[in-house]
């Protein structure tokens, strides 16, 4: 009986050791042994500032596959002619049929610019759609190296991550600016929930140092801020 069982292991050894080196899986037909994923080097800045209406030379990207280079595709949908963040997408596919896309960052800004340095630590309160409100909450523009363009820890005031307690994660933050009008003008936010802002609309009073601005979300709810050193 044990000289059976030793015969049927050996069998069994013997088809594993046949099956993995000869036995072809469907699912890998078509593949060579070996892929080489495609690597992709964007020339230039990974994020890049353009001022309203001038013209932007894409300085593009190369892609290799195991040091040979391959195509690489380009798609955009940058609007040189309105304020905002745009993407340029670059794609480059191995012989395999794998793919690989790297993005840029492409900001719009308006070139009629407010030099005064706003950056700082405010303090804000904010009223969603009329009825929910909270105050005293601290919101955070930071400088970025353009004059009146900062990063702005929280659009909506802290509503949800101080108001709600909901934590810094609920943070809706981004990019904002000032323009040489003292208007409002959004060029980027980002939350948890992914949804954008339909409108932004507001202004900063140089007398009294308030910034105010309504902005309208995607998901649909309003949020008036206020904010003031």
């Amino acid at each position: 009986m044990k000289k059976i069982t030793t015969i049927l292991s050996i069998l069994a050894l013997v088809f594993f050791i046949l099956c993995f080196s000869g036995c072809e899986d469907e699912s890998t037909a078509g593949f060579t042994n070996i892929t080489y994923y495609p690597d992709i080097v964007m020339e230039g800045d990974e994020t890049v500032y353009i001022g309203l209406g001038e013209a932007f030379d894409d300085p593009g990207a190369t892609a290799t596959e195991n040091g040979v280079e391959i195509d690489v595709n380009v798609s955009s949908n940058v609007n040189i002619q309105e304020p905002g963040l745009y993407y340029i997408g670059y794609s480059a596919t191995n012989v395999d049929g794998f793919k690989k896309t790297v993005r840029r960052k492409v900001y719009v800004y308006d070139s009629n610019l407010n030099t005064t340095d706003l950056s700082g630590t405010y303090n804000a309160s904010v009223i969603r759609s009329g009825t929910e409100s909270y105050s005293n909450n601290p919101v955070t523009l930071t400088s970025t190296h353009i004059p009146g363009i900062y990063m702005i820890d929280d659009w909506i005031a802290g509503f949800y991550a101080i108001g709600r307690d909901y934590g810094e994660d609920y943070m809706f933050n981004g990019l904002i600016q000032i323009n040489g009008d003292n208007e409002v003008i959004h060029l980027d936010m980002s939350n948890p929930w992914g949804d954008s802002f339909t409108n932004v609309e507001g202004t900063y009073n140089p007398v009294t140092g308030v910034i105010a601005y309504k902005a309208v979300w995607e998901a649909g709810y309003t949020f008036d801020v206020t904010m003031s050193k």
